[in-house]
């Protein structure tokens, strides 16, 4: 069983620079490369305040769910952007452990963010191979 981090990722408050365009959604989708179901547990962190170091502000878990994706199969989450989950200037980090695994003989992973009229946040944007396995 596989443990995979995207690292930490800012999402914009913006992705051209107007009021229009803060980021509405975070989506993680997966396919299943095995020749078997594969199940993934996946969590959304929030580093929500973003002071200069030495503060220390608590991560927080702000989703989890666990994603069965048969054989050959495709799965997208969508988490949108709110109050209770995520906001522009945010740090967000997204954990996965299950049947998934870096060099992509399982379950593999990629995240985009972007604003609900199609506009994409370039900074939230992360392939599989740039996910980083952890113990």
């Amino acid at each position: 069983m596989a443990k995979l981090t995207s690292g930490p990722f800012f999402v914009p408050l913006s992705v051209d620079g107007s009021a229009s365009g803060a980021v509405d959604f975070l989506l993680i989708g997966g396919k299943n490369l095995a020749k078997r179901t594969s199940k993934v547990h996946v969590s959304v962190l929030n580093c929500a305040e973003t002071t200069l170091y030495p503060a220390t502000p608590p991560e927080v878990e702000i989703f989890r769910q666990k994603v069965v994706i048969p054989a050959g199969d495709c799965a997208v989450l969508r988490i949108d952007a709110g109050p209770n989950t995520f906001t522009g200037n945010n740090m967000l980090r997204v954990a996965l452990h299950g049947d998934t695994e870096k060099d992509g003989e399982a379950a593999v992973v990629a995240l985009s963010g972007g604003t609900d009229d199609g506009r994409q946040a370039l900074s939230m944007i992360f392939k599989h191979e740039e996910f980083i396995e952890v113990d």
